[in-house]
């Protein structure tokens, strides 16, 4: 009868003891002498022992009554419910392109890019999950300027968005199966796991972006072979499976190579250590990159030689680095009219906001952290400073504090839509780069 008592009660956890725990022991019993505790608790030496050589971590209640003298304090549990944890990572992945599941378990438990994934913590078979898994999470969006209030509001309005759909399989198989045959890309590079798994009835269904994915991978395949480039058709594969360690695509370099060999006297055998032939063919598609190095030196060293050259002759990798000297002189011309009264008043009108200030406060909108809205406006931290530094007065009526300082998203749409925004974005990019003198602090212009 006892025996059938006992099974029905659930045991209790064990209490896990920190090195707070340790001091209060002996204050407590006001000794450190292991043979002493032994014997005024009644637990034994051995366990005492390898509690205070922090053998032991943690203690049964039991035991823990007898140290202490009395019940542990409520603890917070080590498990929660895991629905939570499950919105916070679908919001983080959803804003975080390119990110996958598998990369954030192992990034939350330390682990090496080859560790199996528990895909189970992600799709709800495992309930409840631990509670360092939910504080990690918040923390990552904390250091990415997300407070908890704004998180919680960002979690509710993801949650009201519609779910996003899969896709059958029977769908995106002929896709997959044109893939195969013109671009010569097996379907387990683009679903991104064993096609296997698909053909014999195990998967049903893929997710949607792999499904758009694939699509695209059609359109572009189809551009490709109505322009009968081969070269393009290897861009667009080692697009999907990646490049080859310490190697570039000949097709990347293919323009530099040509220019060289037709300005520099010298033939392609002594850049490539072996005949043209065999890289136009497509028997040989990458080029070991201190050989790319190499073609680049003299590309570079004929340019200097005939700085007569015109810039269309020029490959398209090095015409950018000749055109942007030409496009700093511009940009710092730019930059000094719009410094002029005139610019000055052309600037204001276009900051000026479009909307009512209580338009602005209103949470409709949304809003986001001062230190994250230069990444939506496409400017560097230091250029959007020094914008709201010289406009204090427009940014503080569109922004409001909470703690931190926040900008309305009305207003960051606003600015993004304005054509004439980009003048005044060249302006403070040009003089982040070319003013030396100290940085204002983050958010002096709203005080």
């Amino acid at each position: 009868m006892n025996t059938n008592r006992n099974r029905n009660v659930s045991p209790k956890p064990r209490i896990t003891l920190s090195g707070t725990d340790l001091e209060r022991l002996f204050q407590v019993n006001g000794t450190q002498s292991v043979p002493v505790l032994a014997k005024r608790t009644g637990v034994s030496y051995m366990l005492i022992y390898n509690i205070i050589h922090r053998r032991v971590r943690s203690v049964s209640y039991r035991h823990y009554t007898r140290l202490f003298g009395g019940p542990p304090p409520a603890q917070a549990p080590l498990k929660v419910d895991g629905r939570m944890f499950r919105n916070m990572v679908d919001l983080w992945l959803y804003l975080n392109d390119g990110l996958t599941r598998a990369d954030l378990f192992r990034e939350l438990h330390g682990l090496p890019a080859s560790h199996k994934v528990d895909h189970r913590l992600f799709n709800g078979k495992i309930k409840a999950v631990n509670g360092k898994l939910v504080h990690t999470m918040q923390q990552k969006f904390a250091q990415a300027g997300i407070d908890e209030p704004l998180l919680k509001q960002w979690l509710d309005e993801f949650s009201a968005l519609s779910p996003a759909s899969r896709v059958p399989y029977t769908q995106i198989r002929p896709t997959l199966v044109y893939l195969q045959e013109k671009l010569d890309l097996h379907p387990t590079s683009v679903l991104k796991q064993s096609v296997t798994r698909y053909e014999s009835g195990a998967l049903k269904s893929v997710p949607i972006h792999i499904a758009e994915h694939a699509e695209a991978l059609r359109k572009a395949t189809e551009n490709v072979l109505q322009t009968d480039s081969r070269m393009d058709m290897d861009r667009l594969r080692a697009s999907v499976l990646g490049g080859k360690n310490g190697y570039t695509l000949y097709a990347d370099i293919r323009e530099a190579l040509k220019f060289v060999i037709d300005n520099g006297g010298r033939g392609a055998k002594y850049f490539l250590g072996r005949s043209l032939w065999t890289y136009e063919q497509g028997n040989a598609k990458y080029i070991a990159n201190w050989r790319v190095r190499k073609i680049l030196d003299a590309c570079d060293a004929i340019i200097r030689q005939k700085p007569t050259l015109a810039l269309s002759v020029l490959p398209r990798s090095r015409q950018g680095l000749h055109v942007r000297p030409l496009l700093d002189v511009l940009n710092g011309r730019t930059s000094q009219l719009l410094c002029q009264k005139d610019g000055i008043d052309l600037e204001k009108q276009i900051l000026r906001p479009s909307h009512r200030r209580d338009e602005y406060g209103n949470p409709y909108h949304g809003f986001t952290p001062f230190e994250m809205a230069s990444q939506v406006l496409g400017m560097r931290r230091r250029a959007f400073d020094l914008m709201v530094t010289e406009n204090r007065e427009i940014f503080r009526s569109v922004g409001r504090f909470s703690q931190r300082w926040y900008l309305s998203d009305l207003y960051l749409r606003e600015l993004s839509g304005k054509e004439n925004f980009k003048l005044v974005l060249a302006k403070y990019e040009w003089m982040a780069r070319h003013r030396h003198r100290r940085q204002p602090p983050p958010g002096t212009c709203f005080n």
